[in-house]
């Protein structure tokens, strides 16, 4: 999967969990993690393993949604551009403790 694909795959997660689709979402978004971490895309790396970690976080999936966030928070990323969903995983970690 190239980075356009990686994009356009994100973007369809986010529309199937505005639709209720969280299951495909999921599936989605964890193939995402995977290629994006094969690519060395640590932008949507970061943004996939985010809304991974709050979707696992509200279905009370503590662990799972533990790993995701961590790696949110332990990339590293030049840009401001992340911060929010640094600022989120963050945020849930502190109520997973």
């Amino acid at each position: 999967m190239d980075v356009i694909n990686i994009k356009n795959h994100f973007y369809k997660a986010l529309r199937l969990l505005d639709l209720g689709e969280t299951e495909r979402a999921s599936g989605i978004l964890e193939e995402i993690v995977i290629e994006a971490d094969k690519a060395q895309d640590s932008l949507f790396f970061i943004r996939a393993n985010c809304v991974l970690g709050e979707l696992l976080f509200s279905n009370g999936k503590f662990e799972e949604a533990k790993r995701h966030l961590t790696q949110v928070i332990d990339t590293p990323y030049e840009d401001d551009v992340v911060d929010y969903e640094k600022a989120i995983a963050t945020d849930i970690l502190s109520k997973i403790k």
